[in-house]
Order: structure tokens, then sequence, then C-alpha cells
């Protein structure tokens, strides 16, 4: 029976076309992006409105707030996003598909789980071992290969992998109690890794951590935010990453300014220097 410490070498040969893809590999991946294209595009996304377990970690306690409590006044995303988010499904599809293929047992799928009477959906089990399966943007998978998550982590993926090896512990399909890994790959250009996480610290505090969170959204909202941080030495600031990526960006910070840079937007809260680039006027 193979382990997951072949994982990836295994998956690269079913890439290079050394067996293991055959035909319910394929009908397997089919039904799979059938059924991601219909929960993406048969209806109107609808955002939650209760606390998951994606959302235990998020390091900002307001948007744990607004995510419960104010969806009013989130900002809809763009058919980019959407568009963008449905690609990163169909790679992690992909992966699990490799996976299956490369002879590794891979059970769980979406199965849901419960850490505290917070409910979530893990991504699968491989080999014993609790996997979260992400696709990640050159940036990002430094940070995967790096092993760095612990140092790094502005969206919270450490919390919810180790939510998820909590609700595992009575789980005999994982056999693997103290750790647990992502299966990461490279949206750019294509690339693997397998990123472990030794989780013993984080499961002993995960009943704390969930009992924070649901103090934060039975209270009065926070007046918190993340701090914005310097843009090189121009003496400009800008947002942090995990504030770009949020709904209430401009319930936060409404007097923000958005330029456009070859890398992506940047949103100032402070301007020293004027950006040589366009900016964003509404």
């Amino acid at each position: 029976m193979k382990t997951i410490d072949t994982l990836i070498s295994d998956m690269y040969e079913v890439i290079e076309g050394k067996g293991g893809w055959d035909e319910a590999i394929t009908q397997f991946l089919s039904h799979e992006i059938s059924s991601i294209a219909e929960d993406r595009f048969s209806a109107e996304q609808k955002p939650r409105d209760r606390l998951s377990l994606s959302m235990l970690g998020t390091p900002c306690k307001t948007k744990i707030w607004n995510m419960v409590n104010d969806r009013a006044s989130e900002e809809p995303l763009s058919a980019e996003a959407l568009g963008t988010f449905f690609y990163g499904d169909l790679l992690e599809a992909f992966i699990i598909s490799l996976a299956k293929a490369a002879g590794h047992t891979v059970e769980g799928l979406q199965g849901e789980v419960n850490v505290f009477g917070i409910p979530g959906h893990g991504d699968c089990i491989i080999d014993g071992w609790r996997v979260d399966v992400k696709s990640a943007s050159n940036f990002g998978f430094e940070k995967f290969k790096k092993n760095s998550l612990k140092e790094d982590d502005p969206f919270g993926y450490i919390s919810q992998l180790s939510s998820y090896l909590h609700a595992d512990q009575d789980d005999p399909r994982v056999t693997e109690k103290n750790k647990a890994a992502f299966l990461v790959v490279k949206k750019e250009r294509f690339k693997l890794c397998l990123d472990i996480y030794d989780l013993r610290k984080e499961l002993d505090l995960k009943e704390g951590e969930v009992n924070r969170a649901k103090e934060v959204v039975q209270g009065d909202e926070p007046d918190y935010r993340v701090p914005p941080v310097a843009e090189g030495k121009s003496g400009n600031e800008v947002l942090s990453v995990m504030c770009n990526y949020c709904g209430w960006r401009k319930k936060c910070w409404p007097n923000v300014r958005t330029f456009i840079y070859s890398t992506g937007p940047k949103h100032f809260t402070k301007i020293v220097r004027e950006p040589r680039v366009m900016e964003v006027t509404e």
C-alpha cells in the first residue's frame, strides 16, 4: 500500500504518462468538473451568514463579525473573481484525480466535519492523512514550499487545517492524528508541493479559538482594522494582503485610493508621493 511520502513523485509519473490514469479516473474528473460548474454558475452565489471552519482562522476579527452580521455591505464578487475561483476549483479537482490515479487512497471528499458546534467540509483524506488541496499563485506557492505558513498566514489556512484534523480525532480513516498537509498546485506553471505541519499546539488551543470567534460574532462590531503597510520607501501606505481581498474593504477604508500596476491593483490609505500609474475612479 502506498504512503503519502511518495505522493508527489507518483503524481508526476501519472502526468508523464507512466500509468494509473484510466476510464474510471476520467469519469471521476468529468463528474467533478460538471458538479463544480453546476454549483458555480447555475444560480447566484449566496454567502454564508454563520460561522464556518473556513472563517475561523481569519486574522481580522472585524471581518469575522462582518461575515456573520453584515453581509449586506459586502462588495459583490466580480465576474473576474468568480471565474478565477472556478479555475482554482478545476485545478483542485484535477489534483485529487491525479492522486487517485497514482494509486493512493483518497477518501472523505468534501466530508462534513464539526468542531465545537462549528461546521465545515474537509477536502479529503489521503493515505490516512488529513489533506487540504490548494491552488496558489507563484508567491503563495513559495510559502507552502518553504513550510512558512505558521509565520505568515494572512488567510488562516493553518487554523482551517487544524480544525479539520481536530474533527478527525475519532475518525478511523485518519491514522495520523498530530500532523496534516496541504497538497498545493502552482497556477501559473504546473508544479506540485506537499506541505506538512505538526498541529499539536493548534489542536490543544482549538476550543479557545472557537469560543473567541463565537464571542466576536455575538458581540458588537469590533473597531479593529488591520494596519496598512509601507509601500517601499515612498512614505505611502497600502492595504495589507488580507484587506486587498476582503469584501468589506470600502466599509473599513472608505477613503482608499486604488491605482493599477502591472502586478495588479494597489489600494492606498496614505499618499506622500503620487503614484505614476492610472488611478481607478468611480
